[in-house]
């Protein structure tokens, strides 16, 4: 899948697509707006790189992808995964960049690569509606690149999860920014919102309640690949991830200080 992209310093070539890194931008940049920017990096593409290989045949027919910046992001997997379409959608209220519209006009793919602007993750009726105009309400992959906030994420993932058939894949990116460094300080503008971790514990606890709805959580420095579960649909929508989730009962300090005096009690005889 990934082979046929040439890595630079400043860029990432796919035949004639340009990619802009933009975390490596510097002022030598020569071609001006005839790009796309995009924001993710070789290692991130490697991790994925390595955890698509492992699913051999990996070909989504319906892709939605949540957060999409310019929509460079959209065109590059379309390149590298082929889906019959696939669809974004961001928050953003903008428009398509002109170097973006005349690639999609250019290579006629009006019906293959579309975006929404202005919808938020969180607009159950908003994304509920658009899957069912583009994918006939049928989704085999959905990356989330979006917010990468908590409640948000879970919003997205309670909305569109369920739509996708068993064995396919729901994608959460950069859900370790609480753990960098650099964003540690007390004045990040993120440093009192809660980040998508918790979410991650809790869908390795939801599978490890049962196999029902989630099959495997892989855990990537850069995203996190959920696998859907056997379940049917009829059986998890609407989704209430906390439902799916068995904890022990936790021991009070009661209970735990009784407990300790039943065990002295038992060993004196």
């Amino acid at each position: 899948m990934f082979e046929r992209i040439l890595w630079r310093s400043d860029r990432a070539l796919l035949g004639n697509i340009v990619f802009r890194l933009e975390h490596h931008k510097n002022n030598q940049w020569e071609l001006g707006d005839r790009c796309f920017a995009f924001f993710k990096i070789k290692k991130l593409i490697d991790q994925y790189e390595y955890a698509f290989s492992r699913r051999p045949g990996l070909k989504p027919k319906h892709l939605l992808e949540i957060g999409m910046f310019d929509g460079g992001s959209l065109v590059f997997w379309y390149e590298i995964l082929h889906p019959e379409k696939i669809v974004g959608v961001d928050l953003a209220a903008r428009e398509d960049s002109p170097y973006f519209r005349n690639h999609v006009r250019t290579r006629s793919l009006e019906s293959k690569v579309r975006s929404y602007w202005g919808t938020d993750q969180a607009d159950k009726r908003a994304l509920l509606r658009i899957v069912e105009q583009e994918f006939g309400g049928e989704l085999d992959m959905v990356m989330d690149d979006a917010s990468h906030l908590y409640e948000p994420t879970l919003a997205s993932f309670q909305i569109l999860f369920p739509l996708l058939p068993p064995g396919g894949l729901y994608i959460i990116e950069d859900w370790a920014w609480e753990h960098w460094k650099e964003d540690h300080s007390p004045y990040h503008p993120w440093a009192r919102i809660q980040s998508p971790t918790q979410l991650i514990f809790e869908l390795i606890e939801a599978t490890g309640t049962s196999q029902h709805l989630i099959t495997s959580v892989e855990v990537f420095e850069g995203f996190t690949i959920v696998e859907r579960g056997p379940a049917p649909a009829s059986d998890i929508s609407p989704l209430i991830l906390a439902n799916h989730i068995a904890r022990r009962p936790r021991v009070t300090a009661l209970q735990s200080m009784l407990h300790r005096a039943l065990r002295k009690l038992l060993a004196d005889g």
